[in-house]
């Protein structure tokens, strides 16, 4: 009797991974609906997606069962992701949709201040070393244009 109840036990443990798999599975199809990018490039992301779940399926049976791998276990594992799949799964990817939203707004909004003050800081540094260059170089001249006005106007009259 206590083989079978670790074997429920170890089951439903195994239905958790299950949920995990769906859990990424909606991180995966939001950030291919949000972003243009992963479309694209597809194949680098299925492959991700991929490793991720392999990771989780061979952690999951690591953790439970030292890798004593049980036909249940995929079971487990499969109907895990079809519970998740058909009760939780469209308010959690709506969930992921709106994070995955509002953080790339966040960014974009991030990155425009960003840009706006460095592009202010550079019209300042430009603009001070041209007050600068115009002190050094063109006040000089102008007084000395002026002192050879007040010569001349002197020669002349003599």
């Amino acid at each position: 009797m206590g083989f079978f109840v670790e074997d429920i036990s170890i089951f439903y443990l195994t239905l958790y991974g299950g949920i995990v798999i769906g859990l990424l599975f909606d991180l995966y199809r939001a950030l291919r609906s949000n972003f243009k990018i992963v479309k694209k490039i597809s194949f680098l992301f299925d492959a991700i997606f991929w490793l991720l779940i392999t990771i989780v399926i061979f952690t999951t049976i690591n953790l439970l069962e030292k890798f004593d791998l049980r036909y249940y276990h995929f079971v487990a594992l499969f109907l895990g992701f079809i519970l998740y799949y058909n009760t939780i799964s469209k308010y959690i990817f709506t969930v992921f949709n709106k994070l995955i939203s509002f953080i790339t707004c966040l960014f974009k909004k991030t990155v425009h201040y960003i840009v706006g003050f460095l592009n202010n800081l550079y019209y300042i540094i430009i603009y001070s070393i041209h007050l600068i260059f115009d002190i050094i170089c063109y006040i000089p001249s102008v007084l000395l244009s002026t002192k050879r006005k007040r010569k001349n106007k002197k020669g002349v009259g003599a």
